[in-house]
């Protein structure tokens, strides 16, 4: 980057304060250059924008109105030469010299500034007011006829006083315009800092292949790239300040500018092109500002979908949930949660318990992509899935020629793919016992040896255990070994039943038909399956837990997408499961009915009759609350 120049400043002032910026100029040196623009500043605003244009112009300093007046007319920073305390007390004191009768002849805002000072510099002092400079004469003709006091006041109140025959003395001070001087500089130097951002942003912009667009809160265009300006057809330094509906009506930003929200992933045709827009609001400290527009092909999105689905090919063995995705407000689901959170901290090994279907392998994911271990692989085998001689091989691995139909070059298993990372085994009361054997001396020697081979190679792995069964029956049966199991069980993670878990049927049922109805394009709202699948399902144990409770929403979906509404006769035919237990024990189903309501109607009081709060922490709509409470009446 070429070094910047020293700043360049502008002083404009007429007369008294002309003079005394004269005295300053000779201060200017290797720091900035300063120069005097003797005029008034409503005749500078022409003069001060040449020089800008010119590039020998970076701040203006200026005094009292005149500044104000500069600040909205440039683009430029302008520092005001302000009058301190001390100033006033000073030009009193010269005044005085000159004659005990001095006044000071000042604007409204000076005198509320100078009122608040009285008391520190002790003065009785009251300031004769005006608002312009016929005003001014008027107070002066009356001075000049009566005391003919000395007049303390601006550059223009010195010049009028001369007018009338009255001394006057200068308000402002040389300090004064040094001050002024120092803002200006600093002014500059954050204007520079702002700009070198500002080319730096247009930098990274034009290197874009996405079109990006900025507008204020009138739609126009404050920013606009190369790339979005080729795409409509116009030029970068034409558009801006134009609107962008105007450029392209399809891509108009007005109704994110209105509302506030964004909108994503819209597929808009411009120019003949298909592209993705992004339009999304703009916003400074809280406050909305304006909105953003970027545009990109639909082409390279597609093509890097298909890169990301290559990759994940190539890199099968990775976690996809979180233990943020157990959801669940139940105390022994929170305390489940509590435990892997605790366990991911540690490198020991776990055994999860639980029945089918309370998500074991979503707990093992979580732990793992909460441990040291997140950049590792996560490798799952399912015990229970292979026979014993396939389930050796994927397991441990084989060298070439190790067994009829071999791989050739060999192939490792499925520890060995797990190093430095997580291997979940599924089912592990399932796995025979010669595995068993071979399993154990894994863990205990942290190496594995692979089929045919005569060399184990090292392994760092951490294991996770799950199994549906309870492995001290089978321990005691002969069919797991006792040493194993406590090798296994050092973490210990047992899953609750989800007839065990309360309310969050309702809540897994909330997010498991919203994304069910979303995959298959629905607009029903998620309440339309589950009030009339909770309605139904009171008293039912869910043997399948979790899993169950899945397929039966994703099957209640399929006909709702296709019929529009679910009854309660569609809920009886599609799943006779429910209407069976419910039959089989009406006063049960009662019975947790009440319980429902008993349990809103608590929740609802601790929130004080909020609904919106109450709905929340049961995790049901607002509308299913209503329509259970209605229910209760």
């Amino acid at each position: 980057m070429a070094r910047q120049s020293i700043p360049r400043l502008g002083v404009v002032a007429t007369r008294a304060l002309a003079e005394m910026a004269r005295g300053v100029l000779a201060g200017a040196g290797q720091r900035y250059e300063l120069q005097l623009i003797e005029m008034p500043a409503d005749e500078a605003v022409a003069s001060v924008r040449e020089l800008v244009q010119a590039g020998r112009l970076d701040a203006v300093i200026a005094a009292g109105r005149g500044a104000e007046l500069l600040r909205g007319a440039l683009d430029i920073p302008v520092a005001q030469i302000k009058v301190t305390g001390y100033d006033i007390l000073h030009a009193l004191v010269a005044a005085r010299r000159l004659n005990p009768r001095a006044v000071l002849l000042t604007r409204r805002r000076l005198a509320d500034e100078f009122e608040s000072l009285k008391p520190i510099l002790n003065l009785e002092l009251v300031p004769l007011i005006y608002e312009g400079d016929d005003e001014a004469r008027r107070h002066l003709d009356t001075l000049s006829q009566a005391t003919r006091p000395v007049v303390v006041g601006s550059s223009q109140i010195v010049h009028l006083a001369g007018l009338h025959g009255l001394p006057a003395v200068l308000i402002y001070s040389m300090d004064s315009i040094v001050a002024a001087i120092e803002a200006a500089l600093e002014l500059t130097r954050v204007a520079r800092v702002e700009e070198a951002k500002r080319e730096r942003l247009d930098r990274i912009l034009e290197s874009l292949a996405e079109g990006v667009a900025a507008v204020d809160m009138d739609e126009r265009v404050q920013t606009i790239n190369p790339a979005l300006a080729a795409l409509v057809g116009v030029a970068g330094e034409w558009a801006e300040g134009r609107r962008l509906s105007e450029l392209a009506p399809e891509l108009s930003l007005a109704s994110v500018l209105k509302s506030g929200e964004g909108r994503r992933d819209e597929v808009v045709t411009v120019a003949g092109r298909r592209l993705v827009s992004q339009r999304l609001p703009l916003m400074e400290a809280g406050l909305q500002v304006g909105a953003v527009l970027t545009l990109q092909e639909s082409t390279a999105i597609e093509r890097a979908d298909r890169k990301l689905r290559a990759e994940a090919r190539r890199s099968p063995f990775r976690a996809k949930y979180s233990l943020a995705d157990v959801l669940g407000e139940a105390p022994l689901i929170k305390e489940a949660r509590e435990l892997a959170l605790l366990y991911a901290g540690t490198d020991s090994s776990v055994l999860i318990g639980g029945a089918s279907g309370t998500g074991k392998e979503l707990f093992a994911q979580g732990i793992h992509q909460a441990s040291k271990r997140v950049d590792g692989p996560f490798v799952a085998l399912n015990c229970a899935a292979f026979p014993e001689t396939l389930l050796e091989s994927e397991l441990f691995g084989h060298e070439e020629g190790a067994f009829t139909g071999s791989r050739r070059g060999g192939k490792p298993g499925l520890i060995e793919l797990a190093h430095r990372g997580t291997l979940f085994l599924d089912e592990i009361g399932d796995m025979p016992l010669p595995l068993q054997t071979r399993l154990l001396r894994v863990l205990q020697e942290r190496e594995v040896l692979r089929l045919g081979a005569s060399e184990p190679v090292p392994v760092d792995v951490r294991v996770i255990a799950a199994t549906h069964a309870e492995l001290k029956e089978v321990m005691a049966a002969g069919r797991f070994r006792v040493d194993l199991y406590y090798r296994l069980n050092i973490l210990s993670l047992t899953l609750p039943a989800l007839a065990q878990r309360g309310q969050d049927v309702v809540l897994l049922a909330t997010r498991l038909a919203a994304d069910a109805l979303q995959r298959l394009g629905a607009k029903q709202p998620a309440d339309a399956l589950v009030v009339p699948l909770v309605r139904a399902s009171l008293g039912y144990s869910w043997p399948g837990n979790v899993r169950e409770l899945q397929n039966l929403v994703e099957r209640l979906a399929v006909f709702l997408c296709a019929h529009g509404s679910l009854r309660d006769s569609d809920i009886r035919r599609l799943a006779p499961e429910l209407t069976t237990a419910q039959a089989g024990d009406a006063s049960l189903a009662r019975t947790a009915d009440t319980a429902r309501r008993q349990r809103l109607q608590a929740v609802l009081m601790e929130c004080g009759g909020d609904r919106a709060l109450a709905a929340a922490r049961l995790g049901i709509s607002r509308t299913t609350l209503w329509r259970i409470l209605r229910e209760a009446e």
